[in-house]
């Protein structure tokens, strides 16, 4: 009995310590999110003043047959003059049709403009970091904007022009767009994938006004040559996106992240695509913060509190909440096996015990009812948080495990349902 009062003990002091943590990350993210959201440093733009730049856009690919034409098609569709703009597509030794049908796609449609296309082929498959890495220094010398996008998604009308509209402000070095899920309301999985961005959203655009966001869309992001100069991927890590991002910020220009540009994506479909996708993206963020955690706390850097409380959210937050809810099971466990669940016995317990107890059956009911999807308040949100929360800690084992994810994975799901949106697109 003695044994069992000294394990509730110290579940309890291990889960108090834990939800005093993640209750003061959160309030201080809303904090931060209200307070940064008051700011705007963004300056209008006049369009008659704007003199468009060159522009490279790379397209990395790996067996991305079903969708690639369809990505082609996409850019070429895109409203730039056809002297300023060149794509890229740099294929990582693929084994399937893609490189033909580039090949095809280049020569039937491709000669139908003025527009500089270029194929690059990689004898083997390193990640997409060494293929942007390649790509962006073989990007033709007058092409001051570098652009990526993926295959797997697509651009929304005028995304280009907006892009390089936006570079007219001399102080943006590097621009990201908002993600459209086009199957967002096709399951209670897509719909909890639209849930958590909906949040992180909020703290993209908040972050933006203050002085830049660490955080970019690979799927559509843009990048001053001059401010990521001197700068390379690191080739073994992933996140590449964000990477040019702090790079950007680092060489002394904003990062931001533009509501107003637009790209369209399937949101996978399938837990299983889910995972695959989150634990790998998650995986490339840790790392990311981890290496500039010296912006966090250097009183030169421009973005203090920014990574400061982005270091939080990714790194200390999900190991809060992971100790967290073990620990409340812990509790809940041993406080069963004592009182047997006896009211009399239950209302005995000390104050702090009561109200623990409360607090991890409201967890535990909002977390099954979420992923139930049961209409209980608040619940789906309580699940998304969750659930992102463990996928980054699942991702911080894998890194202290030497288990690295920087060869990208497909999700085949997202490219079968984008292959059938062209399709009926096209009818």
């Amino acid at each position: 009995m003695e044994d069992g009062y000294s394990l509730s003990n110290f579940s309890l002091v291990i889960q108090i310590t834990c939800t005093a943590m993640v209750l003061a990350i959160l309030f201080w993210s809303i904090f931060a999110i209200n307070n940064w959201s008051k700011v705007d440093k963004s300056r209008p733009v006049k369009k008659k003043e704007i003199d468009l730049p060159h522009m490279t856009v790379v397209l990395p690919t790996w067996n991305e047959s079903i969708v690639i034409q369809g990505k082609l098609e996409d850019i070429r569709l895109q409203e730039y003059p056809d002297e300023l703009l060149e794509v890229i597509v740099i294929d990582s030794a693929s084994d399937d049709s893609t490189v033909e049908l580039v090949r095809e796609w280049f020569s039937s449609k491709g000669e139908d403009d003025e527009r500089h296309y270029t194929l690059i082929e990689e004898e083997a498959r390193k990640g997409k970091s060494t293929s942007i890495n390649r790509a962006f220094e073989e990007a033709r010398e007058e092409s001051s904007i570098l652009m990526m996008t993926d295959v797997d998604c697509r651009l929304s009308e005028g995304a280009l022009m907006a892009v390089a509209e936006r570079f007219h402000d001399a102080d943006i070095g590097a621009i990201t767009a908002k993600q459209i899920l086009l199957n967002s309301n096709q399951s209670q999985k897509t719909q909890q994938e639209g849930s958590y961005r909906d949040f992180f959203t909020r703290i993209r655009i908040a972050e933006s006004n203050a002085h830049s966001t660490p955080i970019f869309h690979g799927e559509c992001s843009a990048y001053r040559r001059d401010a990521i100069s001197g700068h390379k991927l690191v080739e073994n890590s992933n996140a590449d996106d964000s990477q040019m991002a702090v790079s950007v910020v680092r060489s002394g220009f904003r990062a931001i992240y533009d509501p107003s540009i637009e790209f369209y994506e399937m949101a996978p479909p399938s837990g299983r695509s889910s995972k695959i996708q989150k634990v790998r993206r998650a995986q490339g963020l840790v790392r990311h913060f981890w290496r500039n955690r010296d912006l966090a706390y250097s009183s030169k850097s421009p973005v203090r509190g920014i990574m400061a409380l982005e270091l939080s959210l990714h790194i200390l937050l999900p190991i809060f909440v992971t100790l967290g809810f073990i620990a409340g099971i812990l509790h809940l466990s041993t406080i069963v096996n004592l009182t047997g669940l006896d009211l009399q016995k239950i209302g005995q317990l000390p104050i702090a015990h009561r109200i623990m107890i409360l607090s991890d059956t409201l967890v535990v009911m909002l977390i099954s009812s979420g992923r139930l999807g049961l209409p209980v308040p608040a619940s789906r949100l309580s699940y998304t948080f969750f659930v992102y929360m463990i996928t980054i800690a699942n991702a911080i084992c894998l890194i202290l495990l030497g288990r690295s994810l920087h060869v990208w994975e497909q999700v085949p799901s997202v490219r079968e349902e984008l292959s059938q949106h062209d399709s009926r697109e096209r009818n």
